[in-house]
Order: C-alpha cells, then structure tokens, then sequence
C-alpha cells in the first residue's frame, strides 16, 4: 500500500516537473485521471466499511427513534380516546343528573302542592270543628246559665210568694 502511494506521488511529481509547452490536450487529463482512479480506489476500499456503519448506525438511530414516536404516538391515541370516553360519558352523566334534578324538583313541587292543598283543608276542617265545638260549648253555657237563671228567679219568686210555697210544697210531698 505504502508502495502505491509512492508511486502515485512520484507520477504527480514526474508530471508537475515535465513539459513547457501548454497546449491542452485530451491526453493532458490521463495523467491526473490515473492519479485521481487510485485515489478514489484507496477512499472506497478504505472508506467504505467506516462509512456503511454510520449510515447503517444512523439508519437504526433513525427506526429506533421512528419507533419509539410510533409508540409514543400509540399511548397518546389510546389515552386521547379514553379522555373523549370519559369526557362523553361525563357529558351523559351531567345531562342524566340534570334531567334527574328537574324530575325531581317537578315531583317536589308537585308533592309540597298536594301537601299544602291537604294541609289547607285539614285547616279548614279543624277550624270548621273548633268553631262547631266552641258553638256547641257556648249553647251549653247558655243554657245552663238560662236554667240557672230561669231556677233562680223561680226560686225567688216561689220565697217571695207563700201561696207559691205551698203549693209547691204540697206537690212535692204527694209525689212522693
């Protein structure tokens, strides 16, 4: 190897060294394509195993990284539809708990509408009592302060009147 390389230098140096004239010519450019074809020569035979493993490096690099985004890209899909699930069924879930709320708030008030109406009458039919209760009381109180009364001035008079006396008296003994 080191032999080639020095006689590719010495052809160059033979080359650099000869001719005055400067015609070109197609046969001027035979001498460097010689020199230049080892030299490419030397570059693959050296450069090419270095170079295939750092691109066939960079190329797993590359997949290792695509597949770790494609993972990546998987976790996120499935948790960005989880998220939607849940986001709907908390949308169900909201409007079933509103719907149920009215539903019950419709059957509360329908529920205290019926109470109060019940309530009222029971009021009203109590109150109706109370006051038929308290008429009654006082028809009593009435009564039995009028015979009271009507006893008392029939007492008074049968005491101021001697004649009444005695005839009540004699009544009362010839009923017994």
């Amino acid at each position: 190897m080191l032999k080639l390389l020095t006689l590719i230098l010495a052809a160059v140096d033979v080359q650099a060294s000869g001719g005055g004239g400067h015609s070109a010519h197609i046969s001027d450019l035979i001498l460097p394509a010689w020199n230049f074809v080892p030299l490419v020569i030397l570059m693959i035979v050296f450069l090419r195993k270095p170079l295939r493993e750092s691109f066939n490096k960079n190329a797993e690099d590359v997949e290792a990284l695509y597949n770790v985004a494609e993972e990546k890209d998987k976790e996120a899909q499935i948790k960005l539809d989880m998220y939607e699930k849940k986001m709907s069924s908390l949308k169900v879930e909201s409007e079933r708990v509103m719907k149920d709320a009215h539903v019950q708030t419709e059957q509360y008030q329908k529920h205290s509408l019926e109470e109060t109406k019940h309530m009222i009458q029971k009021m009203g039919e109590d109150a109706d009592s109370k006051v038929a209760y308290e008429k009654k009381q006082a028809i009593r109180d009435v009564n039995a302060s009028l015979v009271d009364e009507v006893i008392a001035k029939t007492k008074s008079k049968i005491k101021e009147n001697k004649d009444f006396k005695t005839k009540v008296t004699n009544k009362l003994v010839a009923e017994i």
